[in-house]
């Protein structure tokens, strides 16, 4: 019984829903069941805060003695009763939702339901002009907005067809227009997302999906009608490309600033995600681009301050790595020490050993130098598969700054994950990114400080991978090689 809907439901009730619970089980109109009589006393334990203390005091076993004063037996009384209880939490759930003053246009869109078959026809115009006041005032012309504009427009439709005079135009020209518009957003929202999705994990389009990205386009009318159409179209052309370009990032980054005040707080937040995934995915190819770094950090901390980061005041496992890491490339040590320790409660999905955290901190420990401390604080396995990727990496990179006699045994680890695993997980462009990391570091190892012949070549070859993962670190490593006196100063 413990594991029962409506316990877990009932434990994630404010104060304030659980009184008005009690309020609605009072009511005949919500607890008429079979079981009613008993409904009441097992919604009082259910509720009380002092009964859920009490070891097993939801098993079936309590609940039974508490209401019926003898063992349990299996005569259905409890669970029929259990299933009426969660019928009345459900319903209240559902009342608040539904009932919440930004739902203000569904429930006098749904009042017309209420209207039509009462022959009330002023008072369903007034209903109707009411509607379209509404969404005049609208100041966002987002998914929400069109939805709510074709069934307003489909509902006038539907009217004007009863009062049929066959003349006007049904208002079929709105309907229409208003069922694009949604459909567009909605195209372009789901599409992005699997275009960005493609570029970092092995997704095969079917066909018809494939062909229908390939040919799509906006009509003119309505990329100028709504700045959310306008700027997913252009997140949309941009991912479409094989590789962002910074011309599109530029032009991103100005859209954005320009439509500000058009836009809401989450359509905001949804852009400039993508804004710091374009940031992301250019340095990852253009790896000696210095200013793109600059330029993420910055939007990371923009967004940080904005609020754009968090969800219900929580920092993804995969944010929460990004701005770190975001911050020590660009020697903002200082920075993302004081933004790991701050932000370190706030992760979602941290476990016990709080492994999330230690790998930033591991990070953080690799970035100022402190390679020894870097290994003892790493987590080596993690579910997320960002975290285990460069966990994989950092390991191979502090060993290699330690000299350690351990790495030829670790990069053999890894170059086994690279040809067993990742073609399972990985896409081909994101596997080749950790392969080339792999093949360069490889014959970083293999080649004597001082060879300056060798470390030219080795130079070379890194300048030709930039897509290569840790290319900078890679290319300091490889101008070591050339002049050992570097690393010594560096030191």
């Amino acid at each position: 019984m413990g594991n029962s809907q409506v316990v877990e439901l009932i434990q994630t009730l404010s104060k304030e829903e659980r009184q008005l619970v009690q309020e609605f089980a009072d009511q005949h109109f919500f607890n008429s069941g079979k079981h009613k009589h008993i409904v009441k006393p097992l919604l009082r334990i259910l509720l009380s805060e002092k009964e859920s203390k009490k070891k097993d005091a939801f098993s079936k076993e309590y609940l039974y003695r508490q209401l019926f004063g003898e063992a349990y037996k299996a005569d259905q009384r409890l669970e029929k009763s259990m299933s009426e209880v969660h019928k009345i939490v459900r319903t209240t759930l559902l009342c608040i939702h539904y009932f919440r003053d930004s739902n203000d246009f569904f429930h006098q869109y749904d009042f017309l339901d209420v209207i039509k078959p009462r022959n009330l026809e002023q008072r369903f115009v007034q209903t109707i002009n009411r509607l379209k006041k509404h969404q005049e005032s609208a100041l966002i012309r987002n998914e929400s907005y069109f939805l709510k504009q074709h069934l307003l427009d489909y509902t006038i439709f539907e009217n004007e067809c009863l009062h049929n005079h066959v003349k006007g135009d049904l208002n079929i020209p709105n309907s229409v227009f208003s069922l694009e518009c949604y459909f567009y957003l909605n195209y372009l929202n789901l599409t992005n997302h699997y275009l960005l999705q493609q570029k970092v994990t092995k997704l095969t389009p079917p066909d018809d999906l494939s062909n229908s990205i390939d040919t799509f386009s906006i009509p003119k009318l309505h990329y100028e009608y709504s700045p959310d159409i306008r700027i997913n179209y252009e997140i949309f052309l941009m991912l479409r490309k094989t590789y962002p370009e910074i011309i599109d990032i530029d032009f991103l980054s100005n859209l954005l600033k320009r439509e500000e005040p058009n836009l809401d707080t989450d359509s905001l937040r949804k852009y400039n995600t993508y804004l710091r995934n374009m940031c992301v995915l250019y340095a990852q190819l253009n790896s000696n681009d210095e200013q793109i770094r600059e330029i993420l950090f910055n939007l990371y901390k923009d967004n940080l301050e904005r609020g754009y980061l968090h969800f219900e005041g929580k920092l993804t496992p995969s944010t929460y790595l990004a701005v770190s890491t975001a911050a020590i490339r660009v020697k903002q040590f200082e920075w993302a020490k004081n933004f790991i320790e701050t932000c370190k409660h706030q992760i979602v999905g941290e476990n016990e050993d709080h492994d999330i955290y230690k790998f930033n901190v591991a990070l953080y420990l690799f970035g100022v130098g402190q390679y020894q401390k870097c290994l003892e604080t790493l987590p080596l396995s993690s579910p997320i598969l960002d975290y285990m990727l460069q966990a994989k990496r950092l390991e191979l990179k502090a060993y290699y700054e330690l000299g350690s006699d351990l790495l030829p045994y670790k990069l053999d680890a890894y170059k086994m994950f690279l040809s067993r695993t990742s073609p399972k997980i990985l896409s081909d462009q994101k596997r080749q990114i950790h392969t080339d990391f792999l093949n360069l570091l490889v014959q970083l190892t293999t080649s004597i400080p001082g060879d300056t012949k060798r470390a030219e070549t080795l130079i070379k070859r890194i300048q030709e991978k930039k897509q290569a993962a840790e290319w900078r670190w890679l290319m300091e490593k490889a101008e070591e090689l050339k002049n050992p006196r570097l690393k010594n100063k560096l030191d």
